[in-house]
């Protein structure tokens, strides 16, 4: 499980895991890190739509939604 606690803003290796996870359902997950604060926003999109979230426990939630169940382990 690459040492990362459910919520907070992944690794490396476990955002790339789980964007590989959209992938394989057809969506892509892309991560954008302000430059004023340093706040990270995580988009998941797909066929000109997106959704975008704050936690990444959403991001988790929602790869359920779209049939990449994952319950928290990369």
């Amino acid at each position: 499980m690459s040492g990362q606690t459910i919520g907070q803003a992944p690794d490396d290796k476990t955002f790339h895991t789980i964007a590989a996870k959209f992938a394989m359902k057809g969506h892509a997950l892309n991560r954008t890190v302000r430059a004023d604060d340093g706040r990270v926003t995580f988009t998941v999109s797909r066929w000109n739509q997106s959704r975008a979230f704050t936690h990444w426990n959403d991001v988790l939630a929602f790869l359920a939604v779209v049939g990449g169940v994952d319950h928290g382990r990369a």
